[in-house]
């Protein structure tokens, strides 16, 4: 039986459809985000909402140092980083596809600073603001923004591409990475090597300003006849992207559509679903938005094998469960966070991709064939991951965190049956039947005399045993009454809800998403 289509979805709209349509385009699953979603009362209506206010959110103030003489160096780097992690917490959906396109067209600043005198910060700042302004624009007007982007201008060399000394790097990724690939459908031949040669020179001439944009130096461009796609003439830039969208309009669409795709519904994409995204790319002529409009509102996006189907990138665990866990990150934490993002750590350092394909985890499968995802965990990854969010949930981090504050905004912090049940919901995006609970053989704490409340003796198992690993020995009967973070008991408590919260992100189940 074939796997349902782009059609809109029509079945239930519980939390479950609900808390995943958050999860995917948001970082992680905030419980007023998936009530909102709930209360909107269909995925269509709650979709329309999400990419409306994304549409609508303005781009955050520039830093301080961005209007002025100052941030020059690696140390306002690393704010642009903090502030985009914390711009992802805050903001969702449109810092989500603005991630989206970095990996597309990825630069690295650790690149740009060894080919240029220029402030790195205010290149990179430059170049994420063009995504971010054009997140959910038009598809063609940003691949004819970024090749004049100066960052993207000095990672793949454009500013050394000049008349009798055509620079490949620019040409051949527009190509192979930026708009078609190398293959289209059916494994045909998208371009030949000569295609790369002849539009390296049309891009000839443009070079980097000393207020940091592209311009165009007439004595350093070929002026000769150029042949690519069938074409000839005394091409240049905007010759170049006529023509990619002119002959190759399918073949990118194709290759755009399996990008969206894989970032948000699964790692290794459903070819008639991608098909049907690529037809809608053309028919919108490369609008974005009514394309992501048509994939979360669809029956394929909601259907249950995809539902925690994908493993969580660094950034989406770690962004994911500062928002999950209600953590009021400080200046301190953020930057532990970016560190903790770094190459030589978990490996999704924003602004700093491994390369100019971008990070493996959240492409289509490689040549072998391999689910990107799989990139994301390792035997040293893993506990890394457990590490940091450990490390945040007992205030290890550069920041205090009380999960006390979390139980009173998400449930009834007097009941230990219903807590355990709500936090569990929060953070584990499968069935809680479906999530491997630790059966736990011992019974509960205190007089075995006291009954258990009916629902909980003969409720699910799952509820008992989280019951148990909340507890952790302590009796049912004696939880304290709590209204506040001072109310008598509340530090027992408050250890607690430390342990538990530390159980339910080592399930494995919270490496999904």
């Amino acid at each position: 039986m074939r796997q349902a289509g782009l059609e809109p979805y029509s079945g239930p709209w519980t939390r479950r459809q609900a808390r995943h349509l958050i999860s995917r385009t948001n970082f992680g699953a905030l419980k007023r985000d998936v009530d909102a979603a709930l209360n909107d009362g269909s995925a269509a209506v709650a979709v329309d909402r999400i990419v409306d206010d994304a549409i609508a959110e303005p781009l955050p103030e520039p830093p301080s140092w961005y209007g002025g003489n100052g941030g020059t160096g690696v140390d306002q780097v690393y704010q642009l980083q903090r502030n985009w992690l914390d711009n992802m917490r805050q903001l969702g959906f449109i810092e989500k596809m603005t991630l989206l396109w970095h990996n597309h067209m990825p630069t690295q600043w650790a690149i740009n600073d060894g080919k240029t005198n220029l402030s790195i910060a205010h290149l990179m700042y430059d170049y994420y603001k063009l995504l971010r302004l054009n997140a959910l624009g038009n598809f063609r007007e940003v691949i004819e923004k970024i090749g004049k982007n100066a960052s993207m201008h000095y990672y793949l060399d454009g500013y050394v591409n000049e008349v009798g000394h055509a620079n490949e790097n620019y040409g051949r990724e527009v190509l192979e990475l930026f708009t078609m690939g190398q293959y289209g459908p059916g494994q045909s031949l998208n371009y030949t090597e000569n295609d790369i040669k002849e539009i390296a020179r049309a891009l000839t001439g443009w070079v980097v300003t000393s207020n940091r944009t592209v311009a165009f130096d007439q004595s350093r461009h070929d002026t000769g006849v150029k042949t690519f796609f069938g074409q000839s003439g005394n091409y240049g830039y905007d010759d170049v992207v006529d023509i990619i969208f002119a002959q190759r309009s399918a073949q990118t669409a194709d290759y755009v559509a399996r990008k969206i795709y894989t970032f948000f519904v699964q790692a290794v994409p459903d070819e008639t679903v991608v098909a049907g995204l690529a037809s809608a790319l053309l028919s919108n002529n490369f609008d974005i938005a009514p394309v992501v409009r048509l994939l979360f509102k669809s029956a394929h996006f909601f259907e249950d094998g995809l539902m925690g189907a994908r493993i969580k990138s660094p950034i989406e665990i770690i962004v994911g469960f500062l928002r999950e866990a209600e953590v009021d990150p400080t200046q301190a934490l953020l930057d532990d966070m970016r560190d903790s993002l770094t190459p030589v750590n978990l490996g999704q350092e924003p602004l700093n991709p491994p390369n100019v394909a971008g990070w493996p985890g959240i492409n289509p499968p490689d040549a072998s064939g391999t689910p990107g995802h799989h990139h994301w965990l390792t035997t040293t990854t893993l506990p890394d991951r457990w590490d940091v969010m450990v490390d945040i949930v007992y205030g290890r981090r550069g920041a205090d965190y009380d999960p006390v504050e979390l139980a009173i905004k998400v449930s009834d912090p007097s009941d230990p049956f219903r807590l355990a049940i709500d936090l569990a919901e929060i953070f584990i995006p499968i069935p809680l039947e479906e999530t491997g609970i630790r059966e736990v053989a011992e019974p509960f704490g205190g007089d075995p005399n006291i009954p258990l409340p009916s629902e909980v003796q003969n409720g699910p198992s799952y509820l008992r045993n989280l019951s148990k690993i909340l507890l952790d020995g302590a009796p049912f009967y004696e939880w304290p009454l709590i209204t506040d973070t001072e109310s008598p008991g509340v530090e027992d408590v408050r250890k607690l809800l430390r342990g538990y919260i530390t159980y339910l992100v080592q399930l494995p189940a919270y490496q999904l998403t």
